[in-house]
């Protein structure tokens, strides 16, 4: 097993080399920004689904 190392990082390594780049941070970031926004915004719409036929509006 300690000869199949051949000083190459495997592939896990790599990625998250590849992950911890200031661009792809960044667009991680917006990512992440966009879909908790669609979380806020669907919750906010069951809510007022929910109290819609309980309150006279």
């Amino acid at each position: 097993m300690k000869g199949d190392f051949d000083g190459r990082p495997n592939v896990v390594d790599r990625f998250f080399t590849k992950m911890s780049e200031p661009k792809n941070l960044a667009r991680i970031l917006r990512w992440a920004w966009i879909t908790s926004l669609l979380v806020l915004v669907l919750g906010y719409i069951l809510i007022f689904i929910r109290i819609r036929d309980i309150l006279p509006i």
